[in-house]
């Protein structure tokens, strides 16, 4: 009744990878629950490509449910080292090891949190708007078996990713990881390529895996391919021509690098979306894809057989183990501002377009919160601030 803890993790500012400035640091949250999780976390980091001219600074969560202690503990790794559980060592040597291969490119450091799964988002959204994360990772609360079939489902693991992608003062990646599938292939050791594919449809979590996966595409051990998912038809809506103008400045600013590829699908329903993601996946280790889309035939109806909503229908589609492929898959989800921060903002922004249409304040409209601008469209004219 005192004390809200969430009141401390609300950005007052959007915290994505989209509206980064690709020259300053980048910054990443990951979060580990069993040692299972540290294999394909590593190859997320090293693919991420860190350089000596966009640094990556990573912050790993060691997340362990409270077990015989009556207060909750969040400490830094390094400090008590020794004193943590030995998971807590296992990732902190990993990230030390990762640190050491990219020297002047990397700071690493990792927390270890003890506490109950109902109140452990807390302790993820503190960390991640304490060091300014662009966007935290968690493992997904389904475990696969080498046979390819779910070995273990986490209930409670479920209902802390939920709350985090609630709440979380960044973008969220979920990240169902078949590692185990592949034999936990590491992406510095081997010599093979490492085949990654964003499924790009329509809407603001796409353009963030869009936005991620083009930083990937920078490792040269990476070879990209993004995948337009268009509905025949509807070529020239205008939200298809700000997806085209957004693409294409990607593909613009990386034009000389030749491991990047770009393809379009023309689909007509759900059902040919269902089958072209049965049967066109399989060679990818990784696949990126946005939790929620805009509206569209190809999500008609696919809803209703959703059994992870914190996936959105693609991302559940691609957790599904009848999938036919390998490939480990991050869901993302662009952070937004929300509750008294963008109240403030449309206040703001009423007080601001009124003194311009003062017969029309009734009829703003909030095309979309970027940063510290903001647009307008009153009949149909655009206005920035």
């Amino acid at each position: 009744m005192l004390y809200d803890p969430e009141k401390q993790c609300v950005s007052k500012k959007r915290s994505t990878i989209h509206h980064s400035n690709s020259s300053l640091e980048f910054r990443i949250l990951v979060c580990i629950h069993n040692p299972e999780n540290i294999p394909t976390m590593m190859n997320i980091l090293e693919v991420t490509h860190a350089s000596e001219m966009n640094p990556v600074a990573v912050t790993a969560m060691v997340l362990i449910e409270l077990a015989g202690r009556s207060t909750p503990v969040l400490v830094r790794t390094e400090k008590y080292r020794g004193e943590t559980p030995l998971l807590a060592d296992q990732v902190l040597n990993s990230l030390i090891q990762y640190e050491a291969r990219n020297e002047g490119c990397t700071t690493a450091q990792s927390y270890t949190s003890m506490s109950q799964f109902q109140t452990m988002h807390d302790d993820i959204c503190r960390i991640a708007i304490d060091k300014r994360a662009n966007i935290l990772i968690l493992p997904f609360h389904k475990k696969w078996a080498i046979s390819g079939k779910i070995e273990s489902t986490s209930r409670p693991i479920q209902n802390l990713n939920i709350n985090v992608l609630n709440k979380a003062p960044c973008s969220v990646g979920i990240l169902i990881d078949r590692g185990i599938l592949t034999g936990f292939t590491s992406v510095r050791t081997s010599q093979l390529k490492f085949h990654v594919a964003v499924l790009f449809l329509s809407g603001s979590d796409d353009l963030e895996a869009l936005a991620y996966s083009f930083r990937m595409g920078k490792h040269e051990r990476v070879h990209l391919t993004i995948i337009r998912l268009l509905v025949s038809g509807d070529e020239n809506s205008k939200d298809i021509k700000f997806d085209n103008n957004v693409i294409h400045e990607y593909r613009q600013a990386n034009k000389e690098n030749d491991r990047i590829t770009y393809e379009e699908r023309v689909l007509t329903d759900g059902l040919c979306l269902s089958s072209y993601m049965s049967s066109n996946l399989e060679h990818y280790n990784l696949i990126l894809v946005g939790k929620t889309h805009q509206d569209s035939p190809l999500l008609q109806g696919l809803g209703e057989w959703n059994e992870c909503p914190e996936l959105g229908v693609m991302g559940d589609m691609l957790a599904s183990p009848y999938l036919k492929t390998k490939a480990s898959v991050l869901v993302i989800q662009q952070h937004n501002l929300r509750g008294n921060v963008l109240s403030k903002n449309m206040r703001f922004l009423r007080s601001k377009s009124s003194s311009i249409y003062p017969e029309l304040p009734t009829k703003i409209i909030c095309q979309g919160v970027k940063t510290d601008s903001f647009y307008i469209s009153v009949d149909g004219s655009r206005h920035s601030y």
